[in-house]
């Protein structure tokens, strides 16, 4: 799940965001602009750069890395300067944070020594168990993708995580936030807001002694044996894999992505390695829930091909009658490239990566972009890759 859905309002603001991004020009300026506006329902002031305008409405990215779209009826007043836009640093992102999360009302904050700060209500324990992990799968992300050609850069923004201690507490500040959770949902990514926000899975707040300590092997490896443990590593990789890619130049974050990549990539590094004292080792591995599901949908008759069906519809991925089928393949077909067209993935990449918030995103652009490295092949193309799902 890369970002969760929001009420009809912002769904009207990024609606309208993505549709203006089309029709104007899009880039930032120099000047540093002082925002003050309604949001919620509540008065914000911002201090950002304007990254889209026009007379519907303006875009602002705030020092924080938050995008809010501003509709001129919620702009109370606006000002700028010649200072230049420059990013909050992670000692300036948590004394921000913290009027948001108020130490009063239980919130800590972890600065780890990447590029996370947790926002924690959970043990000490776990937000520092959960801070390791991020900055490792960062780390190795990173390294990974850079092996096989793919350009990154560091993100530009800290990156900001918020760990609840429970599932009501987490489903407590996503109605806050204004945000509609699936019934099973246990974590999101959210791009407007570009940060993740979960709760603690394995609900052991028996380690509030562990708020005056780091988390040693023994609190790690009591995580690792919760029956829920699996669940979770897997839940923090999924979503921080979304919140790396789309800060690191993976994917463009104000541009169009197609919904099978970034979810077959986060599908892709989500297996947990219970052999490995974090619960999880970099690098795709075979991913056994998501194989069987796909195994099943490939045993159906198509019509079509299904990798380029779902290359063309995302929405495949929100409806509950498609979306299980169709994660299990954008799992299956970005493992596939890993592991046999390494390079045409790259390649691939690049084409996406260069993309921009005016780019066109239509069925017939995909399928071009996806022939262009891959071929026109689809018969060749589909018998290879259940050929190598069968072997797996």
């Amino acid at each position: 799940m890369i970002f969760a859905d929001t009420d009809k309002m912002k769904k009207r603001f990024f609606l309208l965001f993505l549709v203006l991004a089309i029709a104007f020009s899009f880039g930032t300026v120099s000047a540093l602009e002082y925002i003050h506006f309604r949001h919620n329902s509540q008065e914000r002031h911002e201090e950002g750069r304007i990254i889209l305008e026009a007379p519907e409405g303006i875009a602002l990215e705030a020092r924080d890395g938050q995008l809010y779209i501003i509709m001129p009826r919620n702009l109370i007043a606006r000002r700028n300067d010649e200072s230049p836009f420059v990013p909050y640093t992670k000692a300036e992102m948590i004394e921000r944070l913290k009027e948001e999360f108020p130490p009063s009302e239980g919130y800590f904050y972890l600065n780890t020594p990447g590029h996370f700060i947790v926002v924690y209500t959970t043990s000490r324990a776990f937000a520092n168990w959960y801070g390791g992990l991020l900055d490792r799968l960062h780390e190795q992300f990173v390294l990974y993708w850079r092996r096989l050609g793919v350009e990154l850069h560091p993100p530009e923004f800290p990156l900001v995580a918020v760990v609840l201690s429970s599932e009501e507490r987490f489903r407590e500040h996503a109605k806050q936030a204004g945000v509609n959770l699936f019934a099973e949902q246990r974590a999101y990514y959210h791009k407007l807001t570009n940060r993740i926000v979960l709760y603690d899975l394995t609900g052991q707040q028996a380690l509030q002694e562990g708020n005056q300590r780091r988390a040693g092997r023994v609190d790690i490896q009591r995580f690792l044996d919760h029956p829920r443990a699996l669940n979770n590593v897997m839940t923090v990789i999924h979503e921080a894999v979304h919140q790396v890619g789309f800060n690191t130049g993976m994917h463009p974050r104000f541009a169009p992505n197609p919904v099978w990549l970034y979810e077959g990539l986060a599908i892709l590094h989500e297996v947990p390695d219970t052999r490995h004292r974090s619960g999880w080792s970099p690098g795709p591995h075979v991913n056994r829930p998501r194989l069987e599901q796909l195994r099943r949908y490939l045993g159906k008759p198509h019509q079509e091909s299904p990798i380029k069906k779902m290359i063309q519809d995302d929405d495949l991925f929100r409806r509950q009658e498609t979306a299980l089928d169709n994660y299990a393949l954008a799992w299956g077909v970005t493992y596939f490239l890993v592991r046999r067209r390494p390079s045409e993935l790259a390649a691939y990449l690049k084409i996406l990566q260069e993309k921009t918030s005016k780019s066109d995103d239509i069925a017939e652009i995909r399928i071009e972009e996806f022939e262009s490295v891959f071929g026109s092949d689809w018969s060749t193309f589909d018998r290879d890759f259940v050929n190598f799902v069968n072997r797996l």
